[in-house]
């Protein structure tokens, strides 16, 4: 008797490294590993091998094939996973723990909602990325959730093959991977690679991971080959038999085991039976390539079972009996089914699908139908496939406009691709949805007599598409197109959309956008009727956010209150919501503050009338800000606490890096900056595959926290390289003067600042990074100590008086404008001035709990009243030093740390904070002073955020250690010794 010819031989050492990352797996450190190599190799049976053996060790072991069709759903493989994952006996407790998250898969996964019927549905997102990015976070949810539980090996066969989307989701879960219990095993043909295939992105993108290894398969040894020809004849092969084939086929198990079954069926191998050889038949000596044995292998099969597999390969790598005897209209094709498992051109799968043994044999029959043929067969099972999906083809549209478009069948091909590229819309598989669209396009541009409607629409879904995938380059070009094309047939809505979508694409990408947004979106507003109210409404915000963009701020604001306005005569939320929401995009003076609070708890209400928590999220991210601006602590935590709960059901990344952002900025104000460095990890995990915009603000907070544990020189050679690729208009120009000032590097920060100080500082955007430029440039003007300059600054900043600097939109809280304010009178040495800055600013710090500006500004304080020099300036600078070194010494801020240390040590010890040789603690320095102005313990309490109990405990301790029998004597203590506000003393 034969064995088959499909043993496992060989591949030992890559199965060593199989089996060591999985080892690492098992102790959490998770792996990735590819196998590639050209096709017939083995890759997919190395895999196989390996998979038995993870599972005999107690792993969960995972399939996930990819199918050369396009007709394959979206995100195949991991569908293929996921629902491997629901037939597990714990895979209700799995899913019930995700919690909401799971409501994220319904749409590509069914099957979680029949388990779960309770299952509340997702919130659905107005932004089809954000949506595409919280599925993917379920998904990992989902995979982590299961690697907790026992060791898990994800095998994704043929990734050369994989839909875009899938891919994109292998490179959204490969870095949470090397955290967890997982060996994820990939395939692939390397040979199947261009530099423009999808899959080589993924490749590129993976390869810098430390956690990704690559492992290239080879032929057979020659040993090996002898092996393998024994394993199939169940005899040792002669010696000269081994080493033809092996120079024959270089070791390539495919074309081996085709060449060894094809002697077998022609009975001149293995058998007690087989002819005596002494050499190879001419027949399969040298030849061309595997093709021609698979070749002569089916044609010692009967017409019957050609005929058959022929159809089952315009199918597909799999199929159905069922499909198969409908495009076969009835006839009885169970004997050439026979026929062809017995030569093992096809084999049955579990699920009682058949698929051929290797897709290679698939392709020599399919080339070698006649393109007559061949279209006839593709309409037969077009119509079979319609047939048996009557009533519900949405899992096969792909299918069917792949098999109509072959078949030469316009209209239907139209059809099918347009409805197939809206449902993968609608499963966020963007670039397949793309793909339908495009394919739809060229049918319709083959036409005899085209449809130039048609063409518009079609161009506007492949822009949209392409948008959704942030492939910005292709649909900014393709909604031109489609712009051009709506202008052409006078579809003015149509056009007005079309500039919606351009202004979006553009607003992402603007290196990419040649036309700018605002072109379009002013044609639109002029071209649109007034019928179309809403509409325009939604022109008129993105033409002003355009214009705000494009440094058109006057007319931003002109246009911005005219869609304000048409929205609310319109009389709907929605609308109203949407154009407050462009308004938060606009930048905006002090003064503006209290009027956009009211703008910004309108949002709100419109939002939550609209049922739009996304709009919702906008608004308590801006209005947080702006309250923190004007000081109100607690209504700014009050709107961060209910951004927390709108981004636990909205889940999505945009607003969850905005509420991580405004964490990390309240930590770093707070001198909590191990927290800050937590947040600061969390954010750039969030915005792994996230635009450049992201990057920026991270860069942000990751400056103000190495600069306050003084480790801005880690920094520095970054951001020199940095700036000489960029304009000088830019806040880390002013950010690289601050690194070289705290630095001690002043030549080199004189001349940085020199340069951003050109024409009155003409050169700072004006935008949202004017005050970033601007307090980064005050610190530096005062470390340089130029008074003219100052001038000029102070003129700048004096606006934001008695106001909080937010910068970035809630990225960084520098506390009190004042602070700065302050110190720019006293490199003017206007004392007087700056004494009522820093008293205000020690008011304001002090109030919002801003730890890390307090302590700044006590020791700017300290140094101006050293500069000045008025009796009493010295014992008040001391105490405020002593003050603000304790702070810097208790909150880790190195920098401050050191010029406090270094101050200090230049004044003769002070005795002003020391009475009976007991010492004040700097809380009790902090009560005093709020005493001596008048404050109850109440008061205290609340500005301090102590509790009454504390306070009392802090005025007893204050008494005793300064001998005062009650809070007036403690207040004249404090009048004495330097230590009430300047403006008591």
């Amino acid at each position: 008797m034969i064995v088959p010819a499909d043993s496992f031989v060989g591949r030992q050492r890559e199965l060593e490294a199989l089996h060591a990352a999985m080892v690492y797996a098992l102790s959490g450190r998770g792996r990735i590993v590819m196998l590639a190599g050209e096709p017939g190799i083995g890759k997919t049976r190395t895999a196989q091998e390996f998979a038995e053996h993870a599972s005999r060790h107690g792993a969960v072991v995972l399939w996930g094939r990819c199918h050369e069709e396009a007709g394959a759903p979206p995100y195949w493989p991991w569908v293929q996973i996921i629902r491997a994952i629901l037939r597990a006996s714990e895979a209700e407790a799995l899913l019930r723990g995700l919690g909401a998250d799971a409501g994220d898969m319904v749409d590509i996964v069914p099957e979680i909602g029949d388990r779960l019927p309770d299952l509340e549905p997702s919130v659905r997102l107005d932004d089809p990325a954000e949506a595409r990015w919280r599925m993917f976070t379920s998904i990992s949810r989902l995979v982590a959730s299961l690697c907790t539980r026992q060791p898990v090996v994800i095998l994704l066969d043929d990734l050369h093959w994989a839909d875009a989307p899938s891919l994109r989701l292998l490179e959204f879960l490969a870095p949470e991977l090397a955290e967890s219990r997982l060996l994820l095993v990939g395939t692939y043909r390397q040979t199947e690679l261009s530099r423009q295939h999808p899959l080589s992105d993924t490749l590129g993108g993976l390869a810098r991971a430390p956690h990704v290894a690559r492992i290239r398969l080879g032929g057979l040894s020659a040993e090996e080959v002898n092996e393998f020809i024994a394993a199939a004849t169940a005899r040792r092969p002669p010696a000269w038999l081994g080493s033809s084939l092996y120079a024959q086929t270089e070791g390539n198990p495919l074309f081996l085991r085709e060449i060894v079954r094809f002697l077998v069926q022609q009975g001149v191998l293995g058998g007690d039976r087989a002819t005596p050889l002494l050499a190879l038949p001419s027949s399969v000596r040298t030849p061309e390539g595997v093709r021609e044995v698979i070749g002569r292998r089916l044609n010692l099969l009967s017409v019957a079972c050609n005929d058959m597999l022929a159809l089952g390969a315009v199918i597909g790598h799999d199929f159905t009996s069922d499909v198969l005897m409908l495009a076969a209209q009835g006839q009885d094709l169970s004997d050439a089914l026979d026929e062809a498992l017995s030569a093992h051109i096809i084999e049955e799968t579990a699920d009682g699908h058949y698929e051929f043994t290797h897709n290679l044999i698939r392709m020599t029959l399919y080339d070698e139908l006649r393109p007559a043929r061949r279209r006839q067969l593709h309409l037969a099972v077009g119509h079979a496939l319609v047939v048996q999906h009557r009533g519900d083809v949405d899992a096969v549209l792909p299918e069917l406009a792949r098999h109509f478009h072959v078949a030469g069948d316009i209209e239907r091909t139209i059809d099918y691709a347009i409805r197939a590229g809206q449902r993968a819309d609608a499963l966020l598989a963007f670039e397949d949805a793309a793909q339908s669209f495009q394919a739809a396009l060229d049918a319709a541009e083959q036409c005899a007599d085209p449809d130039e409607a048609l063409r518009c629409r079609l161009l506007f879904l492949l822009g949209e598409a392409q948008r959704k995938a942030g492939d910005y380059r292709c649909a900014l070009q393709t909604l031109l197109n489609a712009a051009d094309a709506a202008s052409a047939i006078g579809d003015h809505e149509l056009f007005a959309r079309v500039a919606l979508a351009y202004g979006e694409a553009a607003w992402r990408s603007v290196k990419d956008a040649g036309t700018p947004p605002v072109n379009l979106l002013e044609r639109a507003m002029r071209q649109l009727p007034e019928t179309h109210a809403a509409l325009r409404t939604q022109v008129a915000g993105a033409l002003a956010r355009a214009l705000v963009w494009a440094g058109a701020l006057i007319e931003a604001r002109a246009l911005g209150a005219q869609a304000l306005t048409m929205a609310r005569r319109l009389g709907d939320s929605a609308s109203l919501a949407t154009s407050l929401a462009y308004r938060s995009h606009f930048i905006w003076e002090p003064k503006d503050t209290e009027e956009l609070l009211g703008y910004a708890t309108e949002m709100l209400e419109a939002a939550e009338q609209a049922g739009s928590m996304e709009i919702a999220a906008v608004g308590y991210s801006w209005r947080l800000v702006l309250y923190l601006e004007l000081g109100n602590i607690r209504a700014a935590e009050a709107d961060l606490d209910a951004l927390a709960r709108v981004d636990a059901r909205v889940r999505q990344r945009t607003y969850s890096i905005a509420m991580v952002g405004h964490q990390i900025m309240l930590a770093l104000m707070r001198g909590e900056l191990g927290e800050a460095e937590r947040r600061i990890s969390q954010a750039m995990k969030l915005q792994r595959n996230v635009s450049a915009p992201h990057d920026d603000q991270l860069s942000v907070m990751i400056f103000s926290l190495r600069r306050e544990q003084g480790r801005l020189g880690e920094i520095q050679p970054i951001l020199s390289s940095f700036l000489q690729q960029q304009a000088v208009t830019t806040m880390w120009l002013p950010g690289l003067a601050l690194i070289q000032v705290e630095l001690r590097q002043l030549d080199d920060a004189r001349r940085t600042f020199e340069r951003m100080s050109a024409d009155d500082f003409a050169n700072i955007p004006r935008d949202g990074r004017w005050y970033h430029c601007t307090v980064y440039l005050s610190e530096v003007c005062a470390a340089l100590g130029d008074a003219a300059r100052a001038t000029m600054l102070y003129r700048m900043l004096q606006p934001a008086a008695g106001r909080n600097l937010v910068l970035g939109g809630g990225l960084v809280c520098s506390g009190s404008a004042d602070r700065y304010l302050g110190l720019l009178a006293t490199t003017m040495s206007h004392w007087t001035v700056a004494i009522g800055h820093f008293e205000k600013a020690l008011e304001m710090n002090l109030k919002i709990g801003a730890h890390v500006p307090l302590a700044h500004t006590r020791h700017d304080y300290a140094t101006m009243l050293l500069a000045r020099g008025a009796p009493g300036d010295r014992d008040r600078a001391a105490a405020l030093l002593q003050l603000s070194l304790e702070s810097a010494r208790a909150l880790g801020m190195r920098a401050l740390e050191e010029r406090a240390t270094a101050r200090v040590a230049q004044l003769v010890p002070s005795q002003a904070a020391t009475a009976g040789g007991s010492e004040l603690t700097s809380r009790e320095i902090e009560v005093l002073g709020l005493v001596t102005i008048g404050r109850s313990n109440a008061d205290i309490a609340m500005v301090l955020e102590i509790s009454l109990n504390t306070v009392a405990t802090h005025v007893r301790n204050i008494l005793a250690k300064t001998g005062c029998a009650n809070r007036t004597e403690a207040a004249a203590y404090a009048m004495r010794r330097g230590l009430a506000p300047a403006h008591h003393q």
